[in-house]
């Protein structure tokens, strides 16, 4: 997968956890994975170059234990490819 096929399968994975995606142009503020009450929300800085949103995912979903969801092995892939 090329670097923007593994940011939409990242992004597609953790909407289907529940986790809500926003693409914002963050303005130099970090993006990253944030909780408001019970919802998971990842922000994603449309400033940035694909590589480098793919990186910011890539931080923010890769602190998460994938291992019990549908996407676990997708996920793990579009973890340890770089």
């Amino acid at each position: 997968m090329n670097s923007l096929e593994t940011l939409e399968t990242m992004l597609a994975i953790a909407q289907e956890e529940g986790i809500q995606v926003r693409s914002e142009w963050l303005a130099g503020v970090r993006g990253g994975l944030v909780r408001v009450g019970d919802r998971a929300i990842l922000f994603v800085d449309e400033a940035l170059s694909v590589p480098e949103q793919l990186e910011q995912v890539r931080c923010a979903l890769g602190v998460l234990d994938w291992s019990q969801t549908p996407g676990a092995l997708q996920m793990a892939e579009c973890l340890g490819s770089g």
